[in-house]
């Protein structure tokens, strides 16, 4: 199974914060479970080269006030250009905020930055690029072709994962950890040894059980209840 990186752009011609920004995004990335590959930029001139030469990113963490060609003008040219990748401003300049809405920026961060900020910022563009994409996943001899929205949670079945939707349901042969990876980001969870469940599809959290828009309910871990009530109260302010 191949997992595709989650390609991250710093930009900033301060070499202590550009470093600071990096290893900011790297923690975060590790702790949500992001395969990531993150390059560094010192100009916008730079990074809007590579950029019209054909390299990728999914996320722009884009610094405003630098010298010759700023973030929100290499944004706008960016645009103009017709590439949708997501940009997250970070500036100590608050003033430039509103600017932001011109370029479509996913997020505008003040310095100094905080973990809490880009985490929620990250997971916010991330999810939005995998939930655009389907997955491929191994069912009974075959590949099957599913969108991460049309899940509504995981359950461990003897040796399989099966995948339940809302009329029907099937089995992979992925292990629940393989299908966790491959939904980071995207508003899962594991609530439960044998169960990872999609936060768009829960209506109701008891103390021991997410109640579903369905009706169906799926159960919580007691040691997990802090860490799941948490995320999803992440999930519903996203």
């Amino acid at each position: 199974m191949r997992k595709y990186p989650f390609h991250i752009a710093v930009c900033d011609d301060e070499e202590a914060d550009r470093e600071q920004i990096r290893k900011m995004a790297e923690e975060v990335c590790r702790a949500e479970k992001i395969r990531a590959e993150i390059v560094c930029y010192g100009t916008a001139k730079e990074l809007l080269e590579e950029i019209q030469n054909g390299k990728e990113y999914a996320l722009l963490l884009l610094d405003v006030l630098m010298p010759a060609q700023d973030g929100m003008e290499l944004a706008r040219a960016l645009r103009n250009q017709k590439v949708e990748t997501e940009i997250v401003f970070i500036s100590s300049n608050r003033e430039m905020a509103l600017q932001g809405y011109e370029v479509a920026a996913a997020r505008y961060l003040a310095k100094p930055l905080e973990i809490e900020k880009l985490t929620e910022a990250v997971r916010f563009c991330y999810g939005k690029l995998r939930s655009c994409k389907e997955l491929l996943l191994p069912a009974d001899g075959y590949m099957r072709k599913i969108a991460p929205k049309e899940i509504y949670y995981i359950e461990i079945i003897g040796r399989k994962s099966r995948i339940m939707q809302e009329t029907q349901e099937w089995d992979t042969s992925l292990s629940m950890k393989e299908l966790e990876e491959m939904l980071s980001g995207q508003g899962f969870v594991r609530c439960h040894q044998s169960f990872l469940v999609n936060f768009s599809h829960v209506k109701n959290f008891r103390t021991s059980s997410m109640e579903l828009t369905d009706g169906r309910s799926v159960p919580v871990s007691k040691h997990r209840v802090k860490e799941v009530r948490q995320a999803f109260f992440d999930y519903m302010k996203s």
